[in-house]
Order: structure tokens, then sequence, then C-alpha cells
């Protein structure tokens, strides 16, 4: 046996006692050979890919196996089998959103994501996978909007040419968009409405509609609820957690380690090894920045190790516990820079990892060109590369400071930022809080008076004086004003100014006006309180309250935890009644059993849905209001949405968006242009009017008079309102983007539907079922709801017709299988079917003949076949129970 294969077998033999492998000097010792010797030959078996090699001090080797390298840590197995479950649903794969924190391998994940399944078969090879980082155009929505969606010629100035998007590109495959909640509020809109519908349209088209089959996979940093749209948000059916590197195990951080370790002596031209003391350092330290910061870190060490061994010519480069530069009880980066501009460099915004070339590369050409130059300053130039380097990989992971989100560009940047720097400087001066609101407030009407002036010299109205303190901090705030910006306001405006300091009295929200209880409760880990969330938010009030049941949570204890939630309500408050809103189930009889136990009247409305829950916190503020009136409107809430409506629609009163503030013009004018920009096409019979209020007597009587004329949708202002049913909407509200998406959604909601004139009976129901895909498209999160309704429309009508529903009974009907299917499907997927068959209540009594059951039949298959689930028997006799 030669002393090659001698040495081969034996480690093999050290490779099954010791999985850390095994050192050179070791092999030596057991074989008595020479140490050189060894290492020649443990090299010449890892160059040939017979071993693998250890970076440390000393190297190691093990015998390679032919099981692929494992470079998924046990942490993220499961969201990769959750991943692949949903890229090889049947008919259409779900689309996924990662989260987690900066650094934690969002994008990584989703590469290995696909690669494993195109290589697994759960895809075709041939599948595109595209993938955009949406921070590279965050600076320029239009820009950003144009690079996914492509860009139509004359679009804006410069696109001389049409330019087909990412989607075309993707269209048929995955697109995988990273910092996805940079995407501004129209950007994810046409996002969901890709989603939802199929189709799309380039930035600058008008009327040319284009289609694209596309499964997305999203990456985010920020909480998704906070921010992307509820609309987009449910169209991304599976959300997985990264997990930071903190709560991961100790034997994947080493993973991790030898992975970077690896990838940089691949660059080098000479052997790395690392000291245990450094190695250790890297496997304990706090890295908040998590795996980015870790290989950056590591990248970093590298490179002034390499430096080291140019400058010194060693035979090996030696990372030392000295390369390391972090603190430990920090995890940040620390170094010494040579000078100011290379501790200021930053890399430029949007810019790939990939983009930094190859530090060994570059230090070893540096090298040459200045030692043929005869440069005597060679280390000193080298330490320079190498500074600049670190400076750059630093830069990727900063620490964070966050400013106010200004999501518009309502007020110049000048103003924006002395407002802002306003509180901290004159706080001090005049003895009291400004208020950080108030300013954003005076930036509007202050823009205002830039973009329009005084026009004919015109007086503001007279107003009652403010107190002293508010006048005498309304005049600093002008001459600050004036000595930072230049900008020079009159008499009459600076006692304006003192009116938007006086603190407002009453509660920036909707008073605690409401006699009657409103409580959601659904199955679902958090189905109820998402839908209450949106609800209270849309309305700027607690109005809904809500209580989720999970699917291993029993009736019992829910039916417990509804009564302990209601007594407590009853007992803190004179509410004169109780409206509760279920889904299905056990949950549909639950009110009947509270009844007798409180002396208020307890009504429930089941199969509830998104307008309906809006409806019942609307009118559960209205004074003196019943609980019954509002059951009644609540059930008709839904079919209110898309019923037939023969009336008139020019007899329809329009929507009515009203800007409020001390003039009747300022920051309400503003507003005015703002919002006429914001609407769109489907929203032009929304008016949109600007009202004075006394900053005294917040009078209202005007608009109580135009509400006899419109339908308010939102009041928005500087001055606080309150009026029952309608929302209210602080104008710096309007300078974040949830603020925007909330009045955009408010405005969504309240859209008018009808049948169209000369339009005929089936064209209605067509119509009617393009709504129920709409409807449903707010509230289910696994369902197809176009397929669903392409099944509904062909098989519905004899279920229809055999039961003799009229169209309102058949639309709720259709919104029921809707979302009992929706749950079929997210049990199926999490293995929960059994689970999700013991909340459906079963009359054992319940008779049915097979005319009935065949009845069902068409439908039933076809949706089990469509969906690729099986409808359980128990589901059917429901569904028939409740038909009759």
């Amino acid at each position: 046996m030669s002393k090659e294969e001698t040495v081969t077998k034996k480690l093999q033999e050290f490779s099954d006692l010791k999985p850390q492998g095994v050192s050179a000097r070791e092999i030596a010792v057991a074989l008595q050979i020479n140490r050189s010797t060894a290492s020649r030959y443990l090299n010449d078996l890892f160059q040939n890919g017979q071993a693998e090699k250890i970076t440390g001090k000393p190297v190691r080797y093990r015998r390679k196996t032919s099981r692929t390298p494992k470079e998924i840590g046990e942490s993220l197995q499961p969201l990769i089998q959750q991943g692949l479950a949903a890229l090889s649903y049947p008919f259409q794969s779900f689309h996924i959103l990662f989260t987690g924190e900066t650094g934690t391998g969002k994008t990584y994940l989703a590469e290995r994501l696909y690669e494993i399944a195109t290589r697994e078969g759960y895809i075709k090879r041939s599948t595109p996978f595209i993938t955009f980082n949406c921070a590279d155009y965050a600076q320029n929505p239009e820009l950003l909007v144009g690079q996914i969606f492509g860009i139509k010629k004359g679009a804006f100035t410069g696109s001389v040419q049409d330019e087909p998007g990412l989607v075309e590109q993707a269209d048929g495959g995955i697109l995988f968009l990273d910092e996805i909640h940079r995407l501004p509020a129209s950007a994810q809109e046409m996002l969901f409405y890709l989603i939802d519908k199929g189709v799309y349209r380039r930035f600058g088209e008008a009327t040319r509609e284009r289609q694209a089959n596309i499964t997305f996979i999203g990456a985010t940093t920020q909480s998704p609820e906070r921010a992307l749209l509820i609309t987009l948000l449910r169209r991304f059916s599976v959300t997985l957690i990264v997990p930071p590197l903190r709560e991961r195990s100790h034997a994947e951080r080493e993973m991790l380690l030898e992975l970077f370790l690896q990838q940089e002596a691949d660059k080098m031209d000479a052997d790395l090894s690392m000291e245990d003391a450094g190695r250790d350092k890297l496997l304990h330290y706090a890295c908040p920045g998590n795996i980015g910061q870790l290989q950056n870190d590591i990248q970093i060490a590298c490179a002034r190790a390499y430096l080291r061994y140019l400058n010194k010519e060693f035979s090996e480069v030696l990372v030392g516990v000295e390369d390391i530069l972090i603190k430990m009880d920090e995890g940040q980066t620390s170094f010494p820079l040579e000078n100011e501009q290379a501790k200021a460099a930053q890399i430029t915004k949007g810019e790939s990892h990939s983009l930094f070339p190859n530090i060994y590369q570059r230090l070893n050409k540096k090298r040459l060109e200045l030692s043929s130059a005869g440069d005597m300053t060679v280390e000193s130039s080298l330490q320079h590369v190498v500074n600049q380097y670190i400076a750059d990989l630093t830069a990727r992971y900063p620490k964070v400071t966050f400013s106010y989100d200004v999501g518009h560009d309502l007020i110049d940047g000048d103003l924006l930022y002395a407002l802002q720097r306003a509180p901290t400087v004159l706080s001090p001066q005049i003895n009291r809080e400004l208020n950080e609101q108030s300013m954003y407030v005076i930036g509007l009407h202050l823009q205002n008076l830039r973009n329009h002036g005084r026009e004919n010299k015109q007086t503001l109205p007279s107003f009652s004086k403010a107190s002293k303190e508010d006048r005498y901090a309304a005049h600093r705030l002008a001459e600050y004003l004036t000595e930072t910006i230049d900008l020079k306001l009159p008499d009459d405006e600076v006692e304006l100014l003192a009116h938007f300091l006086t603190p407002v009295q009453q509660s920036q929200s909707l008073p605690n006006a409401q006699t009657i209880f409103v409580l959601l409760v659904t199955h679902g880990r958090t189905t109820a309180s998402s839908m209450a969330e949106v609800t209270n938010t849309l309305l700027g009030a607690e109005v809904i309250q809500s209580v989720d049941m999970p699917l291993e949570k029993s009736a019992e204890d829910t039916n417990e935890e509804v009564r302990v939630f209601i007594d407590r309500a009853l007992a803190s408050n004179t509410y004169q009644g109780v409206l509760l809103l279920v889904d299905m189930g056990s949950l549909v009889t639950m009110g009947d059993t509270f009844y007798s136990e409180w002396g208020v009247p307890v009504f429930t409305v089941p199969y509830v849905n998104m307008p309906m829950v809006m409806e019942a916190g609307r009118k559960s503020l209205v004074q003196d209001i019943t609980v019954k009136e509002v059951y009644e409107t609540t059930q008709k809430a839904m079919t209110a949405f898309m019923s037939e409506d023969h009336s008139d629609p020019h007899t329809r009163k329009k929507r009515l968006i009203a800007t409020v503030c001390f003039t009747g013009e300022g920051a309400a004018q503003l507003l005015e242009e703002w919002l006429a920009d914001q609407l769109t096409d489907a929203d032009a019979d929304v008016v949109i009017r600007s009202v004075r209020v006394d900053p005294v007597s917040r009078d209202t009587s005007i608009l109580r008079q135009l509400k006899d004329y419109y339908d308010i949708v939102a009041i928005i202002g500087t001055v606080f309102i309150s009026m029952d049913e309608i929302p209210f909407i602080p104008a710096w509200e309007l300078l974040k983007q949830e603020g925007t998406s909330r009045l955009l959604k408010l405005v969504e909601v309240t859209r008018q539907y009808g049948v169209r004139q000369g339009e005929t009976t089936q064209q209605s129901h067509g119509r009617g079922y393009r709504e129920i895909q709409s409807g449903l498209a707010e509230i289910v999160t696994y369902l197809n709801p176009r397929l669903f309704c392409t099944i509904l429309d062909k098989y519905f009508p004899q279920v229809q017709a055999y039961y003799d529903w009229d169209d309102d009974r058949a639309l709720g009907m259709s919104m029921h299988i809707g979302v009992l299917l929706d749950r079929m499907i997210k049990a199926h997927v999490h293995g929960e079917i059994e689970e999700l068959k013991q909340t459906i209540p079963m009359d054992n009594h319940f008779q049915y003949d097979q005319a009935e059951r065949s009845i069902w039949e068409p439908l039933v298959s076809s949706l089990e076949q469509s969906f690729q689930i099986p409808f359980p028997e128990s589901f059917v006799r429901v569904s028939m129970k409740i038909s009759r």
C-alpha cells in the first residue's frame, strides 16, 4: 500500500472517530512519518476533492462524504419545508413573505428555496427566478414602479422607448422582492391587483392591460401589518419568520463561521487559518447585524490578516484575535482609519454585496503597481486600501437612527427641517413643550402660504385672542423661522399660529360614545383580531372588540372567554345592548345561551365579513341607536355592497371628503389639492370641500348641513372634529404612510355599486360573481377567488334554483362557501383538517334525500378537483342545513 493510500485510510479512520477533523501532526504521529509529508498528502486529497479542510489553528482535515455540504442550519429547515409546500401547491403556488431582522439571510433563503425546489422537481427547472431590491429605487417611486411593471415611452422625461419590467421577465415564474416595505402605497395597490386579477399596466399606460402569472416572494425587516397594505398582506398566504443569529444554535453558528472562512480561503492564493481565540470571539459576540454582519466581520478580519501576510511575507494567512475588530459588549465593528475621509466612506445606496471587488486581488494588484514604480510607501498604501474596504463593509450595518417618515412632498425640505427642530430649540426658551404634531400642522398651513401667498392682500378672519403663553410661543416660533429660513410672517399669521399651539382639550380620537358593545368572534388564531384592527384603524376608535378561536380551542372554552369578556364590559360601562359578530359553526348559536344572563338584549350576526364588521363599528357610534337597528343594518351590509340596485345613479348622494382648518383655506386648501391628485377614476364622484371651523367653539353646523347632501367619507384637518359615524383623520397623519393608507382605504370601501343602465339579468349575475370575487379578496388568505367564482358561475345556479333563493340569499351563501373553503385549504396545508371538522356542529337528526344531495354534487366535485382537497361530508351536510 502506497503512502498516499495509507494516509487516505488513516484519515478515514480518524474521520469516523473525530468529526471535528484531524491535524497533519496527528496523522504523522499515527503513521510515524514526517509532518510535512503528511501535510503534503492531505493537501493533495483536498485538491482532489477527497478531503475537507477545516480552517483554524492548526488546520484540520476530514474525509469528504458524498452528501451535499449542509449550508442551511437546522433552524431554517422548517422554513424550507413550508416554503416548498407553498411553491408546490396545485394550480397556483402560494405567495410567501419572509420577515426578520436585517442580516438574517432572507435573500439567501429565498435563493436556496428556489434551488431546492427546481432540483427536487417541485417546480420546473425552466421556471424563471427574478430578484429585485426595492430599496435600490426607494427615493424615486415612479422609477421603482417602472422597474417592476415596465415603462411606457414618454411616461416621464427620459423614457424614450417602451421598457419591459421585471413582471414580464418573471411571467410564469417567481419574482423575489427584497425590502418590499419600500414600495409606496400606489405600487402596493398595483401589486395586489396583479396578484388578485392577473393583470397589470406599465407605468404610463392608461388603457392596455397586460397579463402575468407570477408567484411572489417578499422579504421585509418591518412588521408586515404596519409596512404593507392589508389587502396586499392577505395575498401572502405563507409568512415565514427568519430567526436572528442569537436564537440559533451554537453548532449552526460554527457552521456559518466555517462556511464564510472557506469562502474567503477560496478567494486567496494562500493557506488560511484562524487562531482558536479569534474563532471563540466570533462565536460568542453579540453580532446585532446577524449573519450579514458576521460575514462582514470575517471578511474584515481576513483582509487585515492578508495584509500582514503580504507585508511580512508569512507562509500562510493566519487570522489572529487582533484582526477581529469587534467589541464584545456591543457587537459593533470598531476600527482605526487613516483619515476622516476614509471613515466617512459609505457603500453607494442600493449597491449589492457582490459588487465589492476581491480584496485580495485588489491588494496584490496595488502591491505590484507600487513595487514596479519603486514606491517606498507600499505598506501604508496597502493599509489605506484595507481601511477603505473596512469602511465599505461596515457601512452595510451602521447604527440606525430613525427620523419622522414624511410620506409625501407636501412641505418644502427647509421648512420641514426647521419645524422638526423647533420643539428642541424653542422649548427651553419658552418654558413649555411644543407639540410635534402641531409643528406639522403649522407646516401644512405655512406651505400653502408659500405656494399661494395672500391673494389681493386679503386678511385672515378675526379670532378671539389665544392665551398669553400661546401668543408668546407663536412669536418666538415666528422669529425662529425668520432667523433659520428667512420666512417672515404677517402679524395676523403669527396670531393664527398661537391657535395652532393651543393644546386641544378633547381627545384626539372619537369620543367613547358607544352604547352598543360589539364583539367579533371567529375561527383562526388572528382572524378576529386582524379584522377588528383594520376596522378600528379606519374608524379611528376602538369600536370593535375581538376574541380569536384557534382550531385547537374548544367551543366551551370560547364560550367562557366570551362570557367573561362581556361581563367585564357591561360592568364597566352603560351599554344598552350586545352585538355578536361570528363566522360559523358553534359560534352561530352562542348568543342564544347568553340572552337570559344579562339584562340587555343580545343579537348575533353569523357569517360575518369585513364590510359587515365596518358597518357594525360605524353604526355603533351613532347616539341613541338600538342594538336591533345596528343588527339590521349590519346584516344588510354585504348584500347592499353587492346586490342589484336599480335606482337612478344620478339620484345617489356623492361622497365628500371635508378638509377643515381655522380659516377654510391654509392647510385645508393644500390638503384639498393633494387629495385631488390621489383619487382614481373609480372615485370620480368624490367631492373635496374645505371648511372653516372656529378654533374656540369648533361649531360643526356647516358639516351637518353638508351631510344632508353628501355621504361624508372622512373629515381631515388641523381642527379636531367629532361627528357620529364619520372618521376624523388629523392632518399630520397624512404625512405618514399609514395615515394615507387609512384614507385611501376608506375611499375604497365606500365606493358605490349598482346595476348599470341597460344591463341584462345575465350580465347582472356575472357582475355579481365578480363582486363576490372582490369581496372574498378582502377576507380570504388561501383561496383563489377568481377560480372559485369561475366554478361558482357554472354550478351554483342549479343550487340557487333548487332552494328558490333570491339573489341576496344566494350571494350570502356564496360568501359562506368561499370562506369555508378558504379555511379548509388552510387546514389541509397545515395538517389540521380533523381539528377543523370538530368546529362544525352537526345535528345527528338532520335528514336529506339523494335528490337534494345530487344538487350539490357537481359543485362539490369541481371544488375538490380544482383545489386538490377532499370536501368532508359533514361540511356538505351543514351547508345543506343552513340552505333551507
